[in-house]
Formats: C-alpha cells, sequence, structure tokens
C-alpha cells in the first residue's frame, strides 16, 4: 500500500525532528529503496529527482489537515532507515547518493532526471548491499523480518 509523501515526512520529522528539506529528502532516497527492496509497492508515489546536491521531490502540495498514519511496516522501514542513516551529515549521505546507480541513471536523462523505482528496487536489492554481520545498524534481513510481523 503506497503511503502519503506527507504521512512519511511527519513520521521522520517525529523521530528526527529539526532535520533540513535537503537531509530529509536524502533519507526519503533510502526510504523509497529500502522498501522498494523489501518487495512492496513505492513507499510514496511522487518523484524523487537526482540534482547536482543530491535528490528533490516533485511537488508534494500543502499538508492535509488530517492524514493517515503509515502502516507499521512502512513506519518500520522509515524507522530502520533512520536508525541506519540519519546520525549521517547530509554531505556524507549525498556521497551515497551519489555514488548509486539510480542517481547516475537519472542525471543521464538531464531534461527529465527521475529516478526510477525499478533502478532503486535494483540498487538496494544488489549482491553488495548484503548484510555485513560486522555492521550493527538493522539489516536488509531484520528490516524485511519487521516489516512482514507487522503489515
Amino acid at each position: 500500500m503506497t503511503t502519503s509523501i506527507h504521512s512519511v515526512i511527519k513520521t521522520i520529522e517525529i523521530n528526527r525532528p529539526g532535520l533540513s528539506d535537503t537531509k530529509r529528502n536524502l533519507l526519503l532516497y533510502f526510504c523509497q529503496g529500502h522498501y522498494l527492496a523489501l518487495g512492496g509497492d513505492a513507499l510514496f508515489a511522487e518523484a524523487l529527482f537526482a540534482t547536482d546536491r543530491g535528490v528533490d521531490l516533485d511537488d508534494v502540495g500543502v499538508e492535509p489537515d488530517a492524514l493517515e498514519p503509515p502502516d507499521a511496516g512502512a513506519v518500520n522501514t522509515i524507522l530502520g532507515v533512520l536508525t541506519r542513516y540519519a546520525d549521517l551529515s547530509p554531505a556524507d549521505l549525498r556521497t551515497l547518493v551519489l555514488a548509486s546507480a539510480p542517481w547516475k541513471s537519472a542525471m543521464q536523462i538531464p531534461s527529465e532526471p527521475r529516478i526510477e523505482w525499478a533502478w532503486l528496487r535494483d540498487w538496494f536489492t544488489r549482491p553488495d548491499e548484503t548484510d555485513d554481520p560486522a555492521d550493527e545498524r538493522p539489516t536488509r534481513k531484520q528490516l524485511a523480518t519487521w516489516g512482514a510481523r507487522n503489515s
């Protein structure tokens, strides 16, 4: 089930208040990528676009008065991404994004540098995105388990 971008942003803001739009948008890139890698639909429908400085969102409009919260699987993915990436600086997040194939592919189309969901799914499920046992952050397997348990 696709979640409102406003609900995703609100979930991020509740758990990590005070983020700049730049850092929030970089985290949204990872939220969307990890959610797609878990095999579901897109977390949110709004497009992400590659820019020289990272990623930008499609126009999301005004936040509605009443927001339906994301389902448990979406919340677990968002919280897992925040645990794994939110302590990184915007520069470090930008470095990770700019090194990724989805961002590079989108930048090849300057007139419409939209990051395609299939590119994100492929990137976040590639063999190099394997779980490192020495890494204490939540692994892809843990995120999948949490998402399945709470869907």
